[in-house]
């Protein structure tokens, strides 16, 4: 197995781990806050997230009857440590639902920090007749680490 794979692989597994503790979403500070489009947040001292927009919204409205539950694309800065930011992108219902970042820089030796990021809820839900604006959103994140 690669390494990245199999940083991928701890990451996840540590991941749905705290999932079923319910502790995948909170850090020493509490839970994470909901984002509007433009905010950022912190989660423990290695990285940083901001809400940059929603590129896709076909979710099933709220008010109609679909064949699937449709997905949204929400794209996010993320900085890892003191690595260059990246762009990210992440969706409800289509992959990636699940973005993992190491806490180490590529060529560097030791067992690294992941982070495992996904949405936890993305609203308002759409609705027919009516337009969603990127200030309408509001992004809660989960984030899981394996050390």
């Amino acid at each position: 197995m690669k390494r990245r794979e199999l940083i991928k692989f701890l990451a996840m597994s540590t991941g749905a781990l705290l999932a079923g503790s319910g502790h995948a979403s909170a850090n020493a500070a509490g839970p994470l806050p909901l984002l509007s489009v433009g905010e950022s947040t912190r989660y423990d001292d290695g990285l940083k997230i901001t809400f940059i927009a929603v590129k896709n919204d076909s979710r099933c409205p709220n008010n109609a009857r679909c064949i699937w539950a449709g997905d949204a694309e929400v794209l996010l800065r993320v900085r890892v440590g003191k690595q260059p930011p990246k762009i990210v992108s992440i969706h409800t219902n289509r992959k990636p639902q699940v973005v993992v970042l190491s806490a180490v820089p590529p060529g560097m030796i030791g067992i690294p920090k992941s982070y495992s990021i996904r949405i936890g809820e993305l609203t308002p839900q759409r609705e027919i007749g009516k337009k969603l604006r990127q200030s309408d959103y509001r992004l809660a994140l989960s984030i899981s680490v394996a050390v």
